[in-house]
């Protein structure tokens, strides 16, 4: 017997309606009619089933500070400075208080994995991995929490910050990374997250080429150190968004080596749409990396959130879906094929990203939402508040959507 049957089900990239069977936590069986008795069944109607949301790129300790320190200028320099002060006051409990929400409405919104910063530096201390660490294990039965150990002030120009980093990964860090445009040495930057990790045996996730200034691009060197380190398919770079101004030819060259090192990129438009091009006056320049274009190369690409509700994004709900409708309208992909590439880049591909696997297939972990959509195109076009969510086999979360009409009500005015 199955423990779930969810009937009826449209799948993407599929004909015709589905039945999907789970057994324990995995998807054991896709057909168009499932025999098979169910202690639980759930008749999808002609909905849409996908596999579960990933936001693989975001700042817990960071979302929803918006209120403390509101946007006068909206710039990155703003942003980075007064959220360097506002982190002398952030504790533990309100680390935790805002993570919590945050995750909550995660889970609601069918997102079961994340993938969170977690910035080490002199004025933070350890203080926000220490935060994160409960919740990791508190919301484990909703959301699969990563944590990566982030250095956003710099390593070269802060004293003690490379050994700050070793002592976040020797607590518990599962990730190490770091924005090396933010440091006077990048290359060195770069050199020295690749060392630890070396001798810890994790995942590098760098925020990279992002500020619209002069510099050359780091992503040659990041690529190089990549494969000079072995460290091909455990490395996912953020932002990007200075891929944007590359012609045809150099992004195709870029694109080439990003796949045969098996590096994959995350755009975040909501951030970069926001931060980039400040000083254009005319034909401002929208700055979000062109992933479309890198996924024709082959390249793993995929979409996050980022931030909500800070001076680097003033808006938003952490709805991964959301952000990947706004990078449909960005990119301006409007045909069907491109609309399951979006849905890919927030499901499948952004787990891929960070080490996951979420596929609707057999044999696949039972991490699935189901939508109140009847294609890709209307989840993409609608991103429907109606979503019912399993995490590892069990249904986790149900939201449901209901509206009520008063016609005799008005007609009597």
């Amino acid at each position: 017997m199955l423990d779930w049957k969810i009937t009826g089900a449209g799948l993407p990239g599929r004909d015709g309606l589905w039945d999907v069977g789970i057994m324990g936590d995995r998807i054991s069986t896709i057909a168009p009619h499932i025999e098979t008795e169910a202690a639980r069944e759930l008749e999808a109607s002609g909905r849409l089933l996908i596999p579960a949301l990933v936001d693989a790129h975001f700042h817990l300790d960071k979302a929803l500070i918006y209120d403390r320190a509101p946007a006068y200028e909206g710039t990155f320099a703003e942003a980075m400075r007064e959220t360097l002060r506002l982190k002398q006051s952030f504790t533990i409990e309100d680390m935790q208080e805002r993570g919590r929400r945050v995750l909550e409405r995660a889970i609601a919104h069918g997102i079961t994995a994340i993938r969170s910063h977690v910035e080490v530096d002199p004025t933070l201390g350890l203080r926000s991995l220490e935060a994160m660490l409960p919740l990791r294990q508190q919301y484990a039965w909703g959301i699969t929490l990563q944590l990566a150990v982030f250095a956003q002030e710099g390593i070269t120009n802060v004293e003690g910050e490379a050994d700050l980093l070793r002592q976040a990964m020797h607590m518990g860090g599962d990730v190490i990374g770091s924005a090396p445009y933010v440091d006077p040495d990048p290359h060195r930057n770069v050199q020295i997250i690749f060392d630890i990790a070396q001798e810890f045996d994790c995942d590098v996730d760098f925020h990279l080429d992002f500020l619209d200034d002069d510099a050359p691009m780091l992503v040659p060197f990041v690529i190089e150190e990549t494969q000079r380190r072995g460290w091909q398919g455990r490395v996912c770079l953020g932002h990007m968004t200075k891929l944007a101004a590359l012609t045809p030819n150099e992004l195709t060259d870029i694109g080439l080596a990003l796949r045969d090192t098996n590096i994959s990129i995350l755009a975040l438009p909501a951030s970069d749409i926001y931060i980039m091009a400040r000083k254009d006056t005319h034909n401002v320049r929208r700055g979000v990396a062109p992933i479309h274009r890198l996924a024709e190369l082959g390249v793993n690409v995929g979409v996050a959130v980022n931030n909500t509700q800070n001076l680097f994004t003033p808006f938003g709900d952490g709805d991964v879906l959301k952000v990947a409708l706004l990078l449909a309208e960005v990119l301006q992909l409007g045909t069907i094929e491109q609309h399951r590439l979006c849905l890919e880049m927030a499901t499948t591909q952004a787990a891929r990203a960070i080490g996951l696997v979420h596929n609707l297939q057999e044999g696949c972990p039972a991490d699935l939402v189901l939508l109140g959509a009847s294609s890709v195109s209307e989840a993409i076009a609608l991103t429907p508040a109606d979503r019912t969510v399993f995490k590892s086999g069990h249904l986790i979360a149900q939201t449901t959507l209901q509206r009520s009409f008063s016609p005799s009500a008005a007609l009597a005015l």
